[in-house]
């Protein structure tokens, strides 16, 4: 059995920021201003090699950007114009479920405020007769999708319409009691299933996080996350999907997120950083080593992100992890380079982590054979 305090060190030391051209002791990143922009080859990366991996990335489905990220500036962008999306790089594109990496840090800075502990029960912030968890269910286990569910669920995230849609957005998605789990939910999911015995990937448990963090915030949850984590970021974009905020003012944590891929990439630098951003730790390093450490019930998830650490993605390292939403919505954090690529699009053709890895592996250092 892996010793989880081994892990959490190695982690941590991976994690450790390094000083940025900008200055020693100063994290890389934005912080609150916009990216910087630098040269391929001053970071060590080829022009016509990221090129020809865009190339091949742009190809593979309706990509609308692609954003390369190293040492903290922006080495590398594209952007392609489809029928859901303008090549420009504020264009806002649905998050799906990467969403739920933004939804996980924002419990990461109610942990780091001391507002929660990770093992706190969720029935003490969100009743269990309310969100149709069990009480023994911990914020933990909402984290590594190990709660064994619940049938009060909100819809999914409105995909992107076409250019020439005008139809409104709809009203914010509310939860509904479901009789029985979602197609593939295993047997007794949301019923009979003990918290801490089954892993299953499901944003319904996600989504009542945000409720916790409205009881313990005093605020609804969509203000925290803006207040607390999108403005400190300096997020240029970010907004959610009117269909993303309930009556009461809290988010839809599973997904319904609109933003540029410039502002996804900010997610992964600050988890590069070990949680430091703009000269103060935002998230606690314990809580972003715990996040992108495998859970014991699933060697590839921590807190509300895929790690690779059992090499589901061939291609790409180990210590590779990822924020990742349906149809393509990536961004991908590589410690050991100290990058992070962001890429987003809507469309017929999906995009799959191995077919980015099989594009990007020759244009990064120590990805290819």
């Amino acid at each position: 059995m892996i010793d989880r305090r081994t892990v959490l060190a190695a982690s941590a030391a991976v994690l450790a920021p390094q000083p940025s051209a900008a200055g020693a002791g100063r994290e890389p990143g934005p912080g609150r201003g916009p990216w910087v922009h630098g040269r391929p080859e001053d970071h060590g990366l080829s022009t016509p090699a990221l090129e020809k991996a865009a190339e091949a990335i742009g190809s593979t489905g309706e990509r609308q950007g692609l954003v390369i990220v190293r040492d903290g500036v922006i080495v590398f962008e594209r952007y392609w114009a489809t029928p859901y999306a303008r090549a420009t790089p504020d264009w806002r594109n649905v998050s799906f479920s990467s969403g739920k990496s933004w939804g996980g840090t924002m419990v990461g800075r109610a942990y780091t405020q001391g507002l929660l502990k990770l093992d706190d029960l969720a029935d003490r912030y969100h009743p269990s007769a309310v969100s149709g968890l069990k009480p023994e269910v911990t914020i933990r286990h909402m984290l590594t999708m190990t709660s064994g569910g619940t049938l009060n669920v909100k819809p999914s995230s409105k995909p992107p319409r076409r250019l020439d849609d005008p139809t409104p957005p709809g009203p914010g998605a509310e939860y509904e009691w479901q009789e029985v789990g979602e197609k593939g939910s295993p047997p007794g999911y949301g019923v009979s299933i003990p918290a801490g015995t089954v892993f299953y990937y499901d944003g319904a448990v996600a989504d009542h996080l945000a409720n916790v963090i409205a009881k313990v915030s005093g605020m609804t949850s969509h203000r925290y996350i803006m207040t607390e984590v999108v403005a400190p970021m300096g997020c240029e974009t970010l907004i959610y999907q009117p269909e993303g905020i309930d009556k009461a003012g809290n988010i839809r944590l599973g997904g319904s997120i609109l933003m540029s891929c410039r502002d996804l990439a900010r997610l992964g630098q600050l988890y590069l950083n070990a949680g430091r951003w703009d000269g103060r730790q935002l998230i606690a390093a314990d809580y972003i080593a715990e996040a992108i450490s495998p859970s014991p019930l699933n060697p590839s998830y921590g807190f509300l992100w895929w790690l690779n650490a059992a090499g589901r993605v061939p291609n790409a390292p180990r210590s590779m992890y990822m924020a990742a939403g349906a149809l393509g919505q990536y961004c991908f954090v590589l410690p050991e380079q100290g990058m992070v690529v962001a890429t987003m699009g809507f469309g017929a053709n999906s995009l799959t982590a191995a077919q980015a890895f099989d594009a990007l592996g020759p244009a990064l250092p120590g990805l290819s054979a």
